[in-house]
């Protein structure tokens, strides 16, 4: 959910319009910029559910494949 020029915060993945851009609102992800060598890109991704995505693109993008190895850790606990 980057502020985008028109001044309205949208979600990296769908581009819905988040509000404020309220952290609770979003799951942020940090990843190397592939179009500026060494630069860190920040992106966000909305938690609002809506019709073909109950999770939100967090849900669609950090599934439980996704994060296996993260889940056993935590159930091991």
């Amino acid at each position: 959910m980057s502020l985008r020029p028109d001044g309205v915060y949208r979600c990296d993945k769908c581009g819905t319009d988040v509000g404020n851009g309220g952290v609770r609102d979003a799951a942020i992800v940090s990843d190397l910029d592939p179009d500026a060598l060494g630069e860190v890109r920040v992106l966000h991704l909305c938690r609002k559910a809506r019709t073909g995505a109950p999770g939100g693109c967090v849900g669609a993008v950090f599934g439980p494949a996704t994060l296996a190895d993260y889940i056993a850790k935590k159930k091991a606990k």
